[in-house]
C-alpha cells in the first residue's frame, strides 16, 4: 500500500524563533526557508506586562517548543494566547499552556472546538499521520471569544485582533501587532507564493473577497505571517486573489457544457499554478471540486 503524502512530517518538526521587529518574534520551522509548506506557524510579542502567543501548533510537544522560544526571551508571564482558527494545527497546543494564560479566537472558532473537536482531531491525524501526539491533546477553548474586533494591551506594545470574513473558516483573525505593523493570518493566506489557498470548506466567492479586503487593510510595509511558510509581503496576497478570481471564472465557464472529468481537469487545470507542491491533492481534489458544486 503506497503511504500516504504529508505536508510535513510532524514529528520532526523543530520550531525556530525568528525576531521580526523589537519584541516580535515568529516561531517557525527549521526548513521554512527550503519549502512551500512547511509546519504551522506560530509567533509571539513581548510587551513591559507580558506576552501575547499567537498560535499553540498541533500537539504538546510542539506547544513546548513555542513556550520554550519564548522563555528563551523573556520570563514574563504568558498573558494571552490567540487561535486564529479551529484547526488543530493552530489550536491543538492550547491544553499545554499555563492556566492562567487567557485564551482568545473568534466565537465561530469556540463553537467549532467546543462541538467538534473529535471531527477535527479525526481530520488531523488522517492528514498529518497517527502516533505524533495528536491523540494526546486535551480540548480547551476561548476564555474570550470576539466576534469582530478587539485589542490587548501589553504595556509599550498592542496587538489587535480583528475578524474580517471568512477565507478557510467562520473564525479567521487577522492579529496585527501595531506598533510594528506585523500581521499573522494563520491559514487566511496559507503559505507564501506558489501557494494558493485551500478551500477546504468551499465559499470561493466569500474568500475571494476577504483576500480583496485583506489586501486594502494592509500597507507595502506590512509583514506577514502565514499559516505556514516564510514571511509574506502584501503583494504577495494578489498571488491568491488572482488564483481564486481564475478558478471561479473558469468554474463559471465549465459549469454547464455537459463536460467529461478528463475534460473539466483540462479546463481548470491552471498549469501555471503547478509549481505549488500541493498543487496535484489541493488544487484538483479540493478547490476544483468545491467550485464546481458551487455553480
Amino acid at each position: 500500500m503506497q503511504q500516504k503524502s504529508r505536508p510535513f512530517d510532524i514529528a520532526e518538526v523543530r520550531m525556530h524563533r525568528r525576531e521580526l521587529a523589537d519584541g516580535v518574534y515568529a516561531v517557525m520551522a527549521a526548513d521554512v526557508e527550503e519549502t512551500d509548506h512547511t509546519a504551522t506557524n506560530a509567533g509571539f510579542v513581548v510587551g513591559d506586562s507580558g506576552v501575547l502567543v499567537v498560535e499553540s501548533l498541533s500537539n504538546g510537544r510542539l506547544a513546548s517548543q513555542v513556550i520554550g522560544a519564548v522563555r528563551a526571551v523573556t520570563s514574563l508571564p504568558i498573558r494571552f494566547l490567540v487561535n486564529t482558527s479551529f484547526h488543530g494545527d493552530h489550536c491543538f497546543g492550547n491544553f499545554a499552556f499555563p492556566s492562567q494564560t487567557v485564551i482568545i479566537h473568534h466565537e465561530a472558532t469556540k463553537r467549532a472546538i467546543d462541538e467538534r473537536f473529535e471531527q477535527d482531531r479525526a481530520f488531523m491525524i488522517d492528514l498529518l499521520g497517527a502516533n505524533v501526539g495528536i491523540e494526546e491533546v486535551v480540548s480547551r477553548s476561548a476564555d474570550i471569544a470576539v466576534s469582530g474586533a478587539c485589542s490587548v494591551d501589553l504595556g509599550g506594545k498592542h496587538v489587535d485582533i480583528e475578524h474580517i470574513g471568512f477565507a478557510q473558516t467562520d473564525g479567521d483573525l487577522v492579529v496585527r501587532m501595531r506598533e510594528d505593523n506585523v500581521v499573522f493570518v494563520g491559514n487566511m493566506l496559507q503559505a507564501p507564493p506558489p501557494a494558493f489557498p485551500w478551500l477546504l470548506e468551499g465559499r470561493a466567492d466569500e474568500a475571494l473577497a476577504t483576500y480583496r479586503r485583506l489586501y486594502e487593510l494592509l500597507d507595502d510595509g506590512t509583514l506577514i505571517v502565514p499559516g505556514h511558510g516564510r514571511p509574506m509581503r502584501r503583494a504577495d496576497v494578489l498571488h491568491s486573489i488572482a488564483y481564486l478570481e481564475e478558478l471561479t471564472g473558469l468554474a463559471r465557464e465549465a459549469q454547464g457544457k455537459g463536460l467529461s472529468a478528463d475534460q473539466v481537469r483540462e479546463a481548470l487545470g491552471m498549469k501555471e499554478y503547478s509549481d505549488y507542491s500541493m498543487y496535484e491533492s489541493i488544487h484538483f481534489e479540493v478547490n476544483v471540486p468545491a467550485v464546481l458544486n458551487a455553480q
